[in-house]
């Protein structure tokens, strides 16, 4: 049952600032923007676009915390992450800014909850966690910066963050999972011809989505968890 209340809230509050979210994607990728957190105005396709996005991850990220003390903070990734994803799939960039307000969210909110659940072994799990996929996926920009961005590597150190405050199995299945989705929606645009080996592909949308299913629906082998 508090999945279910964690899932349902989580997907009501993204949709509610789903308005807000999509003037963000305005205005985040513009450099020149100075208050790009006032945001700018959306079209209606592009605020229902930014809906959807938005529930689907509020929903992930409400069952993964249930109505618990966890909630805010994987609430707070949603709402960042859904802007995210939006401007990556069409520019593929992660800007700082949003990246930036991911960090600072998840930093407060994960130890707000550890001090609620007395749980500081969670919260030091999760700074290991951040701090080994930022190192890996940093390894992997640096061996492949074509196929690989620094955006992507600073996002999936929040999302390292998130899981390993679950435990360090959701830590590699959260991110495999990730690797996974971008490999079959790459095979899927070049078996459609829609994409070629030289087509850039947004991959932090398929980070934030393998990390979320992993924790909402538990895929860790119970010996990992």
């Amino acid at each position: 049952m508090s999945t279910l209340v964690g899932a349902l809230a989580g997907a009501a509050a993204c949709v509610a600032v789903a308005p807000y979210l999509a003037r963000l994607t305005v205005s985040v990728p513009d450099r020149d923007e100075r208050r790009w957190w006032r945001g700018r105005p959306a079209g209606r396709g592009r605020v229902l676009l930014t809906a959807s996005v938005a529930a689907a991850l509020g929903a992930l990220a409400g069952a993964a915390a249930g109505w618990s003390a966890l909630w805010p903070a994987l609430l707070a990734l949603a709402l960042v992450c859904a802007p995210l994803a939006i401007i990556d799939f069409e520019q593929h960039r992660l800007p700082n800014r949003l990246m930036a307000v991911a960090w600072l969210l998840a930093a407060a909110l994960l130890t707000l909850a550890a001090a609620v659940r007395h749980d500081w072994a969670a919260l030091l799990r999760a700074l290991e966690g951040g701090a080994a996929v930022f190192a890996v996926l940093y390894l992997l920009a640096f061996a492949s910066p074509r196929s690989f961005g620094f955006g992507d590597v600073k996002l999936g150190g929040v999302l390292g963050a998130y899981l390993g405050w679950a435990g360090w199995g959701y830590v590699y299945y959260g991110i495999f999972a990730g690797f996974l989705f971008g490999a079959v929606v790459a095979i899927g645009l070049l078996a459609s011809r829609r994409a070629s080996l030289k087509t850039a592909l947004a991959f932090g949308p398929m980070l934030v989505l393998g990390a979320l299913v992993v924790l909402a629906f538990d895929a860790v082998p119970s010996t990992l968890g």
